[in-house]
């Protein structure tokens, strides 16, 4: 596995090493003790996967304290660009967004600490993305900035978006409840 920065604190993009043949291919998508070497936590307590069609946007999804995780995903089918944003009060990377593309080619994941929106759209006919987060789904503490609020340019015009995530509020009037720490950037 390769681990390289992702341009915001603490996040850091996954490549994982693909093994294949005529068969197809073998990919080991995580490794506790090579995420742990980095203080990337690996104390995952819930796994989901979304299937969209092409132009869904999903996001910009986050859990507040005392809920708030980290996140690892990755994309199984298809291919996403999957977007995140700094959401941490006097991180350095404070209102910085960020974006990688992930397809099922490449295997690539992204790790995001907590305090960090992130969402995808869908670049193929249908695509799947897996998640690991660090802590149980709190339907109370779930929360997320508005998709189109963040100066991002998303690639395919009139997204589909459900009705949730076009009620989130502006990052420009959000008040964040997490605060950066140096210290824990990995959480």
């Amino acid at each position: 596995m390769e681990f390289h920065d992702f341009g915001l604190a603490g996040a850091i993009v996954v490549r994982p090493r693909i093994l294949a043949d005529i068969r197809g291919s073998f990919v080991k998508a995580f490794h506790a003790p090579s995420f742990a070497e980095r203080g990337m936590r690996t104390d995952w307590q819930e796994e989901f996967y979304s299937v969209s069609r092409r132009g869904v946007i999903r996001g910009l999804h986050f859990q507040t304290p005392p809920a708030a995780h980290a996140k690892f995903v990755t994309c199984l089918a298809g291919e996403v660009i999957d977007v995140a944003v700094d959401i941490r009060r006097g991180s350095p990377t404070e209102g910085r967004v960020c974006s990688v593309k992930l397809d099922e080619q490449d295997g690539l994941g992204l790790y995001l600490p907590s305090g960090i929106a992130h969402g995808f759209q869908s670049l193929s006919d249908t695509s799947t993305m897996l998640y690991k987060v660090t802590s149980v789904h709190a339907p109370q503490n779930d929360a997320g900035i508005a998709f189109d609020s963040i100066g991002f340019d998303w690639p395919i015009a009139d997204p589909v978006v459900s009705d949730r995530d076009r009620q989130h509020p502006a990052l420009s009037d959000f008040a964040s409840p997490f605060t950066f720490d140096a210290a824990d950037s990995s959480s």
